[in-house]
């Protein structure tokens, strides 16, 4: 299987195919002993969790109209982010899935901060979830 680093760093498929064999899955996302796997559409990508300076989650609000009235669909996204740029957004399964797979990240990412950078923060408002420990970002566009 052939995997697509999302940073400099490049490993060998033989080492990820093991490090991806015992990983715990979440949606599309799988978490090895050393590194971030996930799918996108028919492609394997990887990050080393070495190479990950921030990590979020960010819920977006959207506005729907039903037969019995109005609501809002809170989708679930998970940030990864290298300090300068976004490396991946990935829609995770919901809220319960989004709180599981931020605390077992901060286990295996120690260094790791598990908040917005000012890089790449937005004149959006921003509340933190207190039980994720972790930034929210509502009212964004699906992107």
């Amino acid at each position: 299987m052939a995997y697509y680093s999302l940073t400099d760093t490049v490993l060998d498929n033989k080492y990820l195919d093991e490090d991806k064999k015992g990983a715990r899955q979440i949606g599309v996302i799988k978490l090895g002993k050393e590194c971030f796997h996930f799918r996108a559409k028919l492609k394997h990508y990887y990050i080393p969790y070495s190479e990950l300076k921030n990590c979020f989650r960010r819920v977006m609000n959207i506005p729907a109209k039903m037969c019995c009235g109005n609501g809002n669909f809170r989708i679930e996204n998970l940030v990864l982010s290298d300090g300068e740029k976004e490396l991946a957004v990935i829609q995770l399964p919901g809220e319960r899935a989004a709180v599981e797979l931020m605390k077992d990240l901060k286990e295996r990412c120690p260094n790791t901060d598990f908040t917005v950078p000012a890089s790449l923060r937005s004149d959006a408002p921003i509340e933190v979830a207190e039980e994720a420990a972790c930034a929210v970002k509502e009212g964004e566009a699906l992107q």
